[in-house]
Parts: C-alpha cells; structure tokens; sequence
C-alpha cells in the first residue's frame, strides 16, 4: 500500500485532518491583524471607538488559541490511526518474510524497523503534513493580502519563495541521504545492542567486557557522527536560508517604511507588512525544509511496509507416495555441505539421518523443510518440485522441531496448543508420553504456568519436551526432528522416541545419540559422511 493509498482509506479521518489544519492556518494573518488593529487606539476619537478597537484586538488575538484546540482535536484521530496501521503493516511485512530470507537478516534488524524507523516516521511525517499544508495556506492568503497593500511588497515576498525553494531542491538529496545514513547506522547500532545484551552472561563469565566495550563504543560514535553529518547538513541549509530570509525581509520592511514615511500607506498597513513580510518568508522557509523531511518519511514507510508477492506459479502439497531427494548438493560460500545427495523417503515411514557433527544433518532438513532454496539438484514431493510448492500448503502439513527451542512469554498451554482448538484428552496424552505430566502436575498453576524469557524459568530439557510437544499437538502429517533427545536423560529420550515413532507419520530424524537403540526402529536409516550417504 502507497502512502497516497493509505490516505485514500483514511479518507474521512484525512479530511478532519486537513479541517483542522485550515482551521489554524490564518491564525498568524490574525494575530497580525490584532497587532495592527491595535495601533488604531491612536486615531480613536471616543472611549466608544476606544473600547471596540481593543475587543477586535483581543478577538483576533485569541481567537488561534481557540482554533489550536479545536485544530487538534479534529487531527488527533487521523495520526493515531495512520500510526498504528503503519506498526501494523511493518509487523505484517515481517511475518510475510520466508523463514529463509528472514535467517538470513538479524532479529535486530527487523527491530529496528518496528522501533527506530517507525518514530522516525512519526515524527517527520505528521510534523511535516502540518507544517507544509501550514506553510502553502498561510502563504496564499498573506500573498492575497499584501497585494491589496502593496503588489511591489508582494512580488518580493514571492521572488524570496521561489529563491527560498530551489535551494531547499538543490540540498534535497543530500539531506534525504543523511536521514538513510541514520536509518542505516541505527539499525548496526541495534544489532550491537542485541548482541551485547543477549550474550552479556557470557561476557561476564568469560571477562571479555573490555572487548565489548570498544565495539560499543565504537558504533555510539559511529551512530553520533552520523547523527552529527545529518544535523550539519540540515543547520548549513537552515543557515543560508535563514540569511537570504533575512535579507528579503529588510529589504521589504524597508520598502514600507518607505511608503508610510510619504503618506503612501497608513500606520495599520505598515504594521501588517512589517509583521506579514517576516511571517510568509519564514513560513515558507520552514515548509520547504519539511518538504525534504516529508519525502524521507515517504522513503522510511516504503522500507517498513512494502514487500512483493512473488507471481510464480505454485502447487499444493498432497503426499501420497514419496519425498524423492535427487543429487542434492549445498554450500556455505566455499564450504560444501551437501554434495549429491540422493535418496528416498515412502509415506508414512520414519527415517533416522545420523553421522559426524558438521557433515550436514541440519542443512539437510532446512532444505527439505524449505528452509533452504539455493541448493542444486532436486527435491520431490511426489513429483511436485519443493521450490514450486505453497508456503502454507507446505507448512499446514509439515512440522519441524529444531535444535533451538523457542518459548514464548506465555503459559505452557498455549506455548504446546498455539492456535489449535483445545483437545484435553489429547493435551493429556502428548504431557505424559513425553514425561511432562508428573512435572506440570507438581505446579501450582498446573498447564497455566506462565513461561519467561524463551523459557529461562525451566530447565533445558523441558524446554525441549515442550517444543516436541507442541509439533505432536499440532499433527501434521510429515513430522521432522532435529537432535529432539539432546538435553535429556537415556530414559526419559527413550520416552520421546517411541513417542515420536509411534506416530502413523511420515518420520524424519536426526540424532548422533542412542544409535543402537534407533537404528532398528526406523523404515530407514541414512549416514552422512561429509554430506554424502
């Protein structure tokens, strides 16, 4: 969705939005009228005259503070909805981000995108709607008014403009790449963070602080001195057009002094160009400066919220004989991991993947999981090519257990049922084959135990317990685990196998432990030696 569409749905809030800006848009033109009503006391001929000019005076003088509220009231409802349907959209983009695309950024990437840019956006975006539609209003009407005084006052005031707004071009690019440059050094500046943060027990256990410390500080000086170009930048642009302001308005004030001092216009109109003059070229000012600051709000919402949809065509998984795996080969750079692998998978039977560490167990299944795609050779399933078939129809009938167990700060209920229907029987029957019941029974709030921080309250084996049983809960009909016995006891891992392997599933295993308990329970089993079987 194009900003200009995100305002065409917001159409009835914009146009509140757009009421409440003309609404404050002659407040300047007004307070410029009180001030030069007010000098009419001097011509007043009774305390009749007198009386009235001071309640004009205070009418037009009070009256911006009145429309302010008024303005605001009418804007609120547009920013907050625009706001939280950009967070939204950012958050939608993410999740539509395949698990491939998304290993291959860092988590705090994505992060900075749902905190960083999105003030960014808030604050230049609406500052800049208001200040520019402002700007422009105000312009046109003070334009109008000093015609009627003075066109020679008028056409300086609009030569100024036009002066005013191709140097605010010619510093257009190089102001948008500054505010990219934050962006972009925000975003390394999170990942640092992150990484600090996430690994800081490490740190301190291995006294490295004083290595962590430079490479922080190194990127809060990095973060600043960029900060610091954009800020330059914008000053030396803001400067230069601070002085020709300056100087377009003298020039005016002296043009009117000039007429009053020959009887060519009262004191009252020289009073509204002296105040008038000052306020169009400084408003105008300020409006092509948040014009820059408007377009790079446009350019942050395009990088939080657009994303393509790939129109290829697409197949829908329906296995009913085989996974044919065909002269597979992968590598990391120059490091071949898989080299022509080749072998079979039938419905419904369970196959044991074992070998060394490092000969490509675990790349073997993101490439089967579609996890991985830039791999050479082919995978089937059925005859259907891996890389043609649906995200969803894929992962509606595929689970994967990882290595890496993710727990969310939820109950454990909700962590195994996610978004199933609550079956209790079955709840019940996956906790005890997996050796969970006797545990969660023991606590106090029983399955509504509330797990923190990816588990940190647990220990390593019931995390993973956790995981296997939130694929068995989901049942799906080709079940694939990666090291599920790592952080268990021999009796309690046995457990989980015949658990895993009584499933009427299409099976696929990987384990270095147990061999000799495995080997003979499954259909098949396959040794990688070097990623070759």
């Amino acid at each position: 969705m194009t900003i200009k569409e995100l305002l065409q749905k917001n159409k009835k809030q914009f146009s509140y939005y757009i009421l409440g800006v003309i609404l404050v848009t002659p407040s300047s033109l007004m307070i410029t009228f009180a001030i030069a009503n007010a000098f009419n006391i001097f011509d007043s001929s009774s305390s009749r005259d007198f009386t009235m000019t001071i309640l004009i005076s205070l009418a037009l003088g009070l009256s911006p503070i009145i429309l302010q509220l008024i303005s605001r009231y009418l804007r609120i409802g547009f920013m907050r909805d625009i706001l939280a349907q950009v967070r939204i959209m950012a958050y939608d983009k993410i999740l539509a981000t395949s698990t491939e695309d998304f290993s291959k950024e860092s988590k705090e990437t994505f992060q900075s995108r749902l905190t960083s840019d999105i003030n960014l956006f808030e604050n230049d975006f609406f500052l800049s709607l208001l200040n520019i539609a402002y700007s422009f209003g105000n312009f046109i009407l003070g334009t109008i008014v000093l015609i009627f005084i003075s066109p020679l006052v008028s056409l300086i005031t609009i030569f100024a403009t036009i002066v005013l707004f191709f140097l605010s071009k010619y510093y257009e690019k190089p102001s948008l790449e500054k505010r990219n440059n934050v962006i972009k050094q925000n975003g390394i500046y999170h990942k640092v963070l992150s990484n600090v943060l996430r690994g800081l027990e490490t740190i301190k256990l291995s006294r490295v602080e004083g290595k962590f410390k430079e490479k922080f500080y190194s990127e809060v000086y990095d973060l600043e001195k960029t900060k610091k170009e954009m800020i330059f930048i914008n000053e030396k642009q803001a400067s230069i057009m601070e002085s020709l302001s300056g100087f377009f308005q003298l020039s005016s004030y002296i043009y009117a002094a000039y007429l009053f001092s020959k009887g060519l216009i009262p004191l009252s109109q020289m009073v509204i160009v002296l105040n008038l003059v000052g306020q169009l070229i400084w408003s105008m000012n300020s409006g092509f400066s948040f014009i820059n600051r408007f377009k790079t709000s446009v350019s942050i919402y395009n990088k939080i919220t657009e994303y393509s949809i790939e129109d290829k065509e697409s197949e829908k998984l329906n296995l009913e004989n085989e996974i044919l795996v065909d002269n597979l080969s992968f590598a990391y750079d120059d490091n071949i991991v898989l080299d022509n692998l080749s072998f079979k998978i039938n419905k419904n039977n369970a196959v044991l993947i074992y070998g060394p560490s490092g000969t490509g167990k675990t790349t073997l299944l993101d490439c089967i999981s579609k996890n991985l795609s830039d791999y050479k050779g082919k995978i089937l399933y059925d005859s259907k090519n891996l890389k043609l078939i649906d995200d969803d129809s894929f992962w509606n009938k595929v689970a994967y257990a990882r290595q890496e167990h993710f727990i969310f700060n939820d109950s454990i209920r909700n962590n195994i049922v996610l978004t199933k229907a609550f079956d209790r029987n079955k709840f019940r029957t996956i906790l005890k084959d997996l050796a969970l019941d006797d545990w969660i029974n023991s606590l106090s709030e029983k399955e509504n135990y509330i797990l923190k921080n990816n588990g940190s309250n647990i220990s390593g084996g019931q995390r993973q317990r956790i995981s296997i049983a939130r694929e068995l809960y989901q049942d799906k009909e080709i079940m694939i685990f990666d090291e599920p016995s790592a952080s268990l006891d021999d009796e309690t891992a046995n457990k989980v196998y015949d658990t895993i392997l009584k499933q009427d599933k299409t099976v696929i295993f990987v384990s270095h432990r147990h061999l000799d308990y495995l080997e003979n329970k499954f259909d098949k089993s396959l040794n990688l030696e070097k990623g070759r079987n």
